[in-house]
């Protein structure tokens, strides 16, 4: 049987119906592709309406509306592959008709309902980020490099002082080029590796066992800052998961 989700370090993605019909928000780049029909993509100011990918940038209200089901990819800002997907595109809300977008389409409809290829959704996904030799790629390089430091250093909580350092600027300089180049804080950043941390003890332990676990007051608090970061509570993230690897 095929897997329905996926969840790495810096993205996750779903295949299925997506029935939550209201204006949200999240700090997550945000990937759409119909694999069946067309979906609308509205936000306040605008609506799309396509057969092919879309492209929501961080933290823009957006309602998904869709009878059938979607490919959907949720990416870590913070992250060289977010760098890169956020530089795919320089609105809110837009189809995307470049590569890896359209890739991934070509295995999703491929597929023509038939077992879904995880490890070629996941290549085409992990070999695009801000490294790569895309003419598309633009941006800090001092960011860039911060990027990977912090992949590098996934498995501790990175001072803003270090992280500084290690950029050769101030820490006022470095807060501001980050949210400039990844659209969220720093502080952002550092509660979603606390999040992804606590994913894979999903279903084995309370959710006020695993926000005590990640460093969080009480779970009311994880659940808040989770559905900002993905736009799913942990709730409903853990019926829709079938499948966590982190």
């Amino acid at each position: 049987m095929t897997n329905n989700t996926h969840i790495d370090k810096d993205f996750g993605w779903f295949i299925g119906g997506f029935d939550n019909n209201q204006l949200h928000r999240h700090y997550a780049i945000q990937l759409s592709i119909p694999m069946e029909g067309k979906v609308i993509l509205r936000t306040k100011e605008n609506e799309v309406e396509s057969e092919y990918p879309i492209l929501i940038k961080s933290n823009v209200a957006h309602q998904v509306i869709s009878n059938n089901r979607q490919f959907l990819l949720l990416i870590n800002p913070a992250s060289t592959i977010g760098h890169f997907w956020n530089h795919l595109s320089d609105k809110e809300i837009q189809e995307i008709n470049l590569s890896p977008a359209t890739d991934l389409r070509r295995v999703l409809i491929d597929t023509n309902q038939q077992q879904v290829p995880d490890e070629e959704l996941n290549s085409i996904i992990e070999k695009h980020d801000c490294f790569c030799n895309s003419a598309i790629h633009k941006g800090d390089e001092r960011i860039n490099s911060a990027l990977v430091y912090l992949s590098n250093h996934f498995d501790r909580v990175v001072s803003l002082d270090e992280i500084a350092d290690y950029c050769h600027v101030s820490t006022s300089r470095f807060l501001h080029l980050f949210k400039e180049e990844t659209g969220i804080t720093y502080r952002r950043a550092q509660l979603w590796n606390k999040l992804l941390k606590g994913m894979p003890q999903f279903g084995k332990k309370s959710f006020t066992e695993i926000a005590h676990g990640v460093g969080f007051s009480d779970s009311a608090h994880f659940s808040r800052i989770f559905k900002e970061n993905f736009g799913f509570s942990p709730r409903e993230f853990l019926k829709i998961s079938q499948f966590i690897q982190v």
